[in-house]
């Protein structure tokens, strides 16, 4: 457990920047045999996502912030002193590592066990050599959602681990969405261990919506990060998840916040004139949706002042948790929080730090 601080600081989207060559050995047959057998240090194999899962428009790459110089990203990956360098760098007590590479696993189309086999991998190689409660690493398991077995068997291996505090469904290429209730299973199993759902949206799928395909990454970052959420938002309010399973936290990841006040305001709008299309529930989707929690990265604090303060108001900022997205091209430091005008110290210290203390049991 964290112990209680004046200016406890949780970072609740930190990705690790994993690697094959690291997860590998970790994997079960016939996959370990496969990437073992790839040639990582003899033919310079990149580490990328496109590596693993199928890529998407543009290059993510650009316009770092940083130079990193204790870590190889993106050709390489990170390891535990990595972690603990760069939590000093952004001066922040404790953080929720989630992969880098699973991001992508939505591309996956492909009929074989891949997601499943990296995913278990990937859980026990952070279990032997990165999570550590003492240092403030804790971990947020991907659950590979399109196979219900398989997400039960990641669950029964993270049920006593204290260092996982949640798990994560990728929003990109979800199908169906989220809400429907072939997913109810794995609700139902993290609501009775105490297990957050975070929904963190991906790159795989970007292109989806345009089938054509945008040019650039500013495209399809501004609109498919969005609209990965967005869907499953909807998907999840409207089909009555928060109803069937009330204890059960719900935390979407990686699409700022200007968006839901609009997006509310539609989809209450709708109900009003089609409340029989969502028979399960018993207010508006939008007070559903104000009990989420969101977090704050990226934070669009280009945004007018007052277009933010009416944000924070609709969702209270008990429910906003501070997240960098570290170390991906636009990480966003905890001064994002601390620099905004129209939050008092109380309300600065639930969402750097508060907030997610009691989301996630630190």
């Amino acid at each position: 457990m964290i112990e209680p601080a004046e200016h406890l600081v949780v970072d609740c989207d930190w990705h690790y920047a994993d690697t094959f060559e690291q997860v590998a050995p970790y994997m079960p047959e016939p996959w370990k045999t496969k990437f073992r057998n790839s040639g990582w240090d003899s033919t310079g194999v990149n580490q990328g996502l496109s590596a693993f899962f199928p890529t998407s428009t543009g290059n993510r790459s650009n316009y770092g912030k940083i130079d990193r110089e204790f870590s190889e990203y993106p050709q390489g990956g990170d390891d535990k002193a990595d972690v603990v360098e760069g939590m000093e760098f952004l001066d922040v007590d404790a953080t929720l590592q989630i992969s880098h590479l699973i991001l992508a696993m939505g591309g996956v189309t492909a009929d074989d066990r891949r997601v499943e086999s990296f995913i278990k991998g990937y859980i026990d190689y952070m279990l032997a050599e990165v999570l550590d409660p003492d240092a403030g690493i804790y971990g947020l398991a991907p659950l590979p959602y399109h196979d219900i077995d398989a997400s039960m068997d990641v669950l029964d291996r993270i049920e006593d681990e204290e260092t996982f505090k949640g798990v994560v469904m990728v929003t990109a290429g979800a199908s169906p969405p989220l809400g429907n209730r072939k997913y109810d299973p794995i609700y139902e199993r993290c609501e009775a261990l105490g297990l957050p759902v975070v929904y963190h949206t991906g790159g795989s799928g970007l292109d989806d919506y345009v089938r054509a395909g945008y040019e650039e990454m500013i495209e399809t970052h501004t609109l498919g990060f969005l609209e990965s959420n967005m869907s499953q938002i909807v998907s999840v309010a409207c089909q009555g998840v928060p109803e069937k399973f009330p204890d059960l936290d719900i935390v979407f990841m990686e699409s700022g916040v200007t968006y839901l006040p609009g997006l509310i305001s539609r989809l209450d709008e709708e109900y009003l004139k089609r409340a029989e299309e969502a028979p399960l529930l018993e207010a508006p989707p939008g007070d559903y949706i104000s009990d989420f929690y969101f977090g704050t990265q990226p934070l669009e604090e280009s945004a007018r002042p007052d277009l933010l303060e009416i944000c924070f108001d609709m969702l209270g900022t008990e429910h906003l948790l501070y997240a960098s997205d570290y170390p991906h091209w636009d990480y966003d430091s905890p001064s994002i929080i601390t620099d905004l005008p129209m939050l008092d110290d109380e309300q600065r210290k639930d969402i750097l730090g508060r907030n997610a203390a009691e989301v996630f049991d630190l």
